[in-house]
Formats: C-alpha cells, sequence, structure tokens
C-alpha cells in the first residue's frame, strides 16, 4: 500500500512540474508579444517623426 502512496506522490509531483513549466512557457510567450507590440509601436513612432522631419 505504501508503494502506492508513493506513485500518487510521485504523480502529483510530475503533474506539479508540468504545470509549472507550462506557466514558464506561457509567460515567456506574453513576454515575446509585448515586446514585439512595443518594437511595432516603437519602429512605427519613428518612422512619422522621420517623416514629419523632412
Amino acid at each position: 500500500m505504501m508503494d502506492n502512496e508513493n506513485e500518487k506522490l510521485k504523480g502529483r509531483d510530475v503533474d506539479e512540474i508540468i504545470f509549472e513549466t507550462f506557466e514558464v512557457l506561457e509567460q515567456e510567450r506574453e513576454q515575446k508579444l509585448v515586446n514585439l507590440i512595443i518594437e511595432i509601436i516603437v519602429s512605427s513612432t519613428l518612422k512619422e517623426y522621420y517623416e514629419k522631419g523632412n
């Protein structure tokens, strides 16, 4: 019976690791999206100012 409890604990630990890994990956994807949006806004703004300057 103790082996069964250890297997449940290991299974739960694996599920927790998978969940934490998924959360980290999701946060990284969100950060990349935010960085891309910022890059687009900055690029667009600089282009606009450059065109107005000429």
